[in-house]
């Protein structure tokens, strides 16, 4: 079973704009109901196309915004103004862009502003989005085991991640858990991560990674169970969790 942790309150810089933090308090019915289910969530104002956006595994995110008969346009800072929800479900590469949720239009349209309706479509499509992610995991967890030698022989991490970790003196360490291999480092608040590679290519470098933070005074306790695919999502996961890490120690 996985155990999460409370998300955190997002630590970007635009949280010291009062604009986002505007917008933040506005729609935080929305944003307390997502994030209370664990799926993190956050303001974007890109381009001032005010939008709420749900992280889902493998680099997709639901997108929130505002909805009339005229088409899709950004959430309004005046609560009173929103006339309808917009709902699409995007993905970093392109693919597998779909409406999720409209109440402008179709048969959601007698839904109106109703945020528990709108919960009612989003919270389930997110809850099935990490199932789907849980199940991938599992499946190349098993064929790990079952492929991976009986020596702490395997791929590295990518070489930015190395660089990432050797800046700032944290070393990582090879090694097998229950015949799947692993690569294991601590961070600066007690606790660790694991990068176990699941798909591998022809030449031997992963394609995809689970990536699981775990605290060494609470043996079984994991936070932020997640796939990435590639490289860079990789790296994007590792600089994340060690900026928190950074974070919670320089509290103490």
């Amino acid at each position: 079973m996985y155990v999460f942790k409370p998300l955190p309150f997002p630590n970007h810089h635009r949280v010291n704009d009062p604009l986002w933090q505007r917008l933040w308090v506005t729609y935080s019915d929305v944003i307390t109901m997502l994030r209370s289910d664990g799926i993190p969530t956050d303001v974007e104002m890109c381009g001032g196309e005010f939008s709420i956006t749900a992280e889902l595994p493998n680099g997709c995110e639901l997108a929130i915004q505002a909805s009339d008969e005229n088409g899709v346009e950004a959430l309004p800072l005046d609560r009173a103004e929103l006339g309808a929800w917009h709902v699409m479900h995007l993905c970093s590469k392109g693919a597998d862009r779909h409406l999720v949720y409209d109440s402008a239009r179709g048969d959601q349209a007698a839904n109106g502003t109703d945020v528990l309706a709108l919960m009612a479509v989003v919270l389930p499509h997110a809850k099935a989005e990490q199932d789907a992610a849980h199940q991938h995991l599992a499946a190349g967890l098993d064929r790990a085991k079952t492929e991976a030698p009986e020596k702490a022989d395997g791929p590295e991490l990518p070489a930015n991640v190395m660089a990432l970790l050797t800046e700032h003196g944290i070393e990582a360490e090879a090694g097998v858990d229950t015949g799947t291999y692993r690569i294991a480092f601590d961070l600066p608040d007690d606790t660790y991560l694991l990068c176990y590679p699941l798909d591998i290519d022809a030449d031997g470098v992963p394609t995809a990674w689970e990536v699981t933070r775990q605290h060494h005074h609470q043996p079984g306790h994991m936070q932020n169970v997640v796939p990435v695919d590639g490289e860079p999502c990789l790296f994007d996961t590792v600089r994340s969790h060690l900026a928190s890490a950074l974070s919670n120690a320089s509290r103490r």
